[in-house]
């Protein structure tokens, strides 16, 4: 029997556009903005996609003036992300887009903070004392090229603060993108370490939004769609990556996770993934899968009935326990074993 919801309150306003192809869309959406000096914040190596070079040409030719900034390699400081906050500041953009993975997400949402709101970024980061975000001054726009932390609709803009040696972050709802285009094809070029690094982030926030104490209806419905997916392209990505079916479970799995996260919260994976990353600079999807077993593991003791939840949502057959192993042997298996034996559930 289903528990009677208790009262929540979630808030998702951001307009989402998925599908093959999708980016072309690009284009029409900044003329539908009215942008005339839109600036773009993007992977350096993505700028190179075809895709990407068609839509950014087209857009070049309309507008008055088209900036851009390529993000290094590796995850945003608070550093870059003030000199990128500079660089919005010269160029006073109407509109913003970000292209590439969290990094460049995360990068263009910290400018824009300081672009809105006046910097440096350091004045509203976290752990601290942070100063309040206000409204930001232009719409963003995102475009995943990568399939895992979800930045493309969340409020997160997590950054290294080399000289704290940690993981800083400035989070706000008003953070969050007004445009969104999932294009599952925009992923094919990834590597396989990034490729599998970004499921087992996607992966490990659809699971911490179900088990989290601030979990809530809407985001069980995507946190639980969301494990299935993830489940379902995993094994495949592995074996078969240029896979466009399963690069599209993929980057829908990471999209409702990011979701799910953002109406409920990330669970203790993300806890000690963070510090982790943060301390011996570690990919964030490979130490989120670093922390997920044992997290797992940890969690189902206090919560057993929701970790039997993601068990079937990962099509594990029912046995004689109900204390939430299934849901860990599963994702236990789906790490540790080879690709030829791990089946797609559907």
């Amino acid at each position: 029997m289903a528990a009677v919801p208790m009262a929540f309150r979630n808030h998702l306003p951001v307009d989402i556009r998925f599908g093959v192809g999708v980016v072309s869309e690009l284009p029409a959406l900044i003329e539908q903005l009215e942008s005339r000096r839109p600036f773009v914040i993007a992977d350096s190596f993505v700028l190179e996609l075809p895709a990407i070079h068609a839509v950014l040409s087209d857009i070049e030719a309309k507008v008055a003036s088209l900036g851009v900034f390529p993000v290094a390699a590796g995850e945003p400081t608070v550093q870059s992300v003030n000199e990128i906050g500079g660089k919005l500041a010269d160029h006073q953009p109407d509109a913003l887009i970000a292209i590439g993975g969290g990094s460049a997400m995360d990068s263009a949402k910290g400018a824009r903070v300081i672009l809105s709101n006046g910097g440096p970024i350091e004045r509203f980061i976290w752990p601290g004392d942070p100063e309040p975000i206000g409204k930001p001054t232009v719409p963003l726009i995102t475009v995943p090229t990568t399939a895992g932390t979800g930045s493309e609709v969340t409020g997160g803009a997590v950054m290294n603060d080399p000289a704290r040696n940690m993981k800083v972050a400035a989070p706000s709802p008003l953070n969050r993108a007004q445009f969104c285009l999932v294009d599952p094809e925009l992923t094919l070029s990834l590597p396989e370490g990034p490729t599998l690094w970004g499921g087992l982030d996607a992966l490990g926030q659809a699971i911490g939004s179900v088990v989290c104490k601030a979990n809530t209806p809407v985001g069980d419905a995507l946190g639980l769609d969301a494990i299935a997916l993830a489940v379902d392209a995993l094994p495949l990505l592995r074996s078969k990556p240029d896979d466009i079916d399963a690069r599209s479970k993929m980057a829908c799995s990471a999209l409702l996770a990011g979701l799910a996260m953002n109406v409920s919260e990330a669970g203790t994976e993300h806890c000690l993934a963070h510090p982790l990353g943060g301390i011996h600079h570690l990919p964030h999807g490979l130490t989120v899968g670093l922390m997920l077993v044992e997290s797992m593991e940890h969690d189902r003791s206090y919560v057993p009935a929701r970790f039997e939840r993601i068990a079937d949502a990962m099509g594990v057959p029912a046995d004689n326990t109900s204390d939430g192993s299934r849901a860990v042997s599963a994702v236990r298996r789906l790490l540790a074993e080879p690709v030829d034996s791990i089946t797609p559930r559907r």
